[in-house]
């Protein structure tokens, strides 16, 4: 197996009644760091409530939506579909790993036989995933961000005085973020969503705006409009950014 240069080719296949489509965004910000997904797939009965929002959101991201055409047999028949798939391009060798997107143990097996064929094979999950699958991958990556505790404000001991002096304004560093925005955005100008990118700014720098001086991730991109474009998803609401081509 070959790939141009280092970057992987990697085929992303999603187990979407097991993955909300919220998740997306930060599902391949993060593959975009391992490798070039050039297969994205997301399985399942699309005509679900909790599944509906799969298709058009798989669109956005270059890639295709794969129907349960046999409802009655449940979940399986799109567990079925997408390991027949995997083992196609396993056989086709047509990439040098895989993406499985799934908490679901039912995968272990898949994962065990394409890593013992020599591929890379890599799980993301929005729950916590079966650790027979984890244990079988090469990596695994949580899409779902771990509440942290609010802090217990402490009760003053007298009233606070009142500041007579002005608050300074904070200085703004908008080039300061461009190491933690670089690593964060997907390497091939892809576009991302500006929830899943301050998910992964806040995870590697929680202070990014603080440290930054700026109130929003908005008003900090439209400072480095020359290195970042913004722009919008098609439903024509949901703000998107990439880096520029």
């Amino acid at each position: 197996m070959n790939s141009i240069g280092s970057m992987l080719r990697l085929a992303v296949l999603i187990d979407g009644e097991n993955v909300p489509a919220k998740d997306a965004g930060l599902l391949f910000a993060k593959v975009a760091k391992l490798g070039n997904p050039i297969v994205r797939r997301v399985y399942g009965d699309f005509t679900k409530q909790t599944v509906k929002d799969w298709p058009k959101v798989i669109s956005q991201h270059g890639g295709s939506a794969h129907q349960n055409g046999h409802t009655s047999a449940g979940k399986n028949a799109s567990d079925i579909a997408l390991v027949v798939d995997a083992m196609d391009f396993l056989h086709r060798r047509s990439v040098d790993g895989f993406c499985i997107v799934s908490a679901d143990g039912d995968f272990t097996s898949l994962a065990k036989r394409v890593r013992e064929d020599g591929f890379k094979v890599y799980c993301f999950a929005h729950t916590k995933v079966a650790e027979a699958l984890k244990a079988a991958c090469d990596g695994f990556f949580p899409l779902a961000a771990t509440p942290s505790k609010p802090a217990t404000p402490k009760q003053p001991t007298s009233p606070p005085a009142k500041s007579k002096t002005a608050q300074p304004t904070p200085v703004r560093q908008p080039k300061l973020a461009i190491p933690w925005l670089q690593n964060a955005l997907p390497a091939d100008a892809q576009w991302i969503t500006f929830s899943a990118l301050g998910i992964a700014l806040r995870a590697k720098e929680p202070a990014y705006l603080k440290k930054t001086g700026y109130g929003s991730l908005k008003k900090l991109l439209t400072a480095l409009h020359d290195r970042y474009e913004q722009g919008l998803a098609a439903d024509g609401k949901t703000e998107q950014v990439r880096r520029r081509p």
